[in-house]
């Protein structure tokens, strides 16, 4: 059975063996920009091969990429971009774009390697520091964290930040953390993610992020400042047992035995007793029963 995909594809081949090519029925290259802008891909990329050669403009033939890339064809996009490299003159800024889009194209087949070539490309490519010059560094970062490169990466976020602008710049902040808590040095990682503002997408994983890092340093009132605000602003987000555990940790190093014996109650009636979480959960809950009952009974 053809995927969804294959069957648009497949028309499209069959449009493309018989459309006529004649000036009578060529469309104008600014229409296959603007139909590539409103999402119209398979429309024009029709338009595209309705233009004879000569009259397609650069911009047409970006735009016919982009239209390709859209629709699944990334060999023929990554293709027509090589094409357009090779055979026009192209202005920096222009090239740039175009080996960046190359660049993504790679990352999103998976080829890591050849992603942050590109993205080196770019960088090359743009002098001053810009929007898209940050793009190309974000690229390179998230091509070298796949290949487990975590440091290189750091370097490359921390570039990006220069030209970043709106919402790309708690993007960056959030790639930035991710590779400093990979690295191991918390107090970055941390600052890194408190940059990110609320409301944002990955907030609720910055949140989390924060939470586990205030974990790991036994800062317990702010293991439990973190995951309570991710429990009330994103509820969907902090459903699993490893949140009820911290909480019930931080709980029981700042002596707060209700609170504990809350959590712990709330915790077995949620999850099953397979859960591992829950398991590591009531063994530490039963540990802090018998030291505060120990403590109580030493001061008697």
């Amino acid at each position: 059975m053809k995927s969804d995909r294959a069957i648009p594809l497949l028309l499209f081949g069959i449009v493309m063996t018989t459309l006529p090519c004649t000036g009578a029925f060529a469309d104008h290259p600014i229409e296959v920009q603007r139909k590539t802008a409103a999402g119209e891909y398979f429309d024009a990329l029709v338009s595209f091969e309705r233009i004879p050669s000569k009259r397609r403009t650069v911009d047409s033939q970006i735009a016919a990429a982009k239209s390709a890339w859209a629709l699944g064809l990334s060999s023929r996009a990554s293709a027509d971009f090589e094409s357009l490299v090779r055979n026009t003159k192209l202005a920096p800024v222009d090239e740039a774009r175009i080996q960046l889009s190359r660049g993504i194209i790679e990352y999103q087949e998976k080829r890591f390697q050849v992603a942050a070539l590109f993205s080196e490309k770019v960088v090359r490519l743009l002098k001053d520091e810009s929007p898209l010059r940050s793009r190309a560094w974000m690229l390179w970062g998230k091509s070298l964290v796949e290949l487990g490169a975590h440091g290189a990466a750091q370097e490359k976020f921390q570039n990006a930040l220069l030209g970043a602008e709106g919402t790309a710049l708690p993007e960056v902040y959030f790639h930035l953390g991710k590779a400093q808590l990979k690295l191991g040095i918390l107090d970055e990682a941390k600052a890194s993610f408190e940059m990110i503002p609320l409301g944002y997408e990955r907030t609720p994983e910055a949140i989390r992020s924060l939470a586990q890092i205030a974990h790991e340093q036994h800062e317990s009132k702010a293991v439990l400042f973190w995951l309570e605000k991710g429990r009330t602003d994103y509820p969907d987000a902090f459903l699993d047992s490893w949140v009820d555990y911290a909480m019930l940790g931080a709980a029981a190093d700042l002596d707060d035995v209700e609170r504990m014996r809350e959590i712990r109650k709330e915790a077995r009636e949620k999850y099953p007793p397979s859960d591992i979480w829950l398991t590591l959960l009531e063994a530490a809950a039963e540990r802090s029963e018998w030291d505060h009952q120990f403590a109580v009974k030493g001061g008697e």
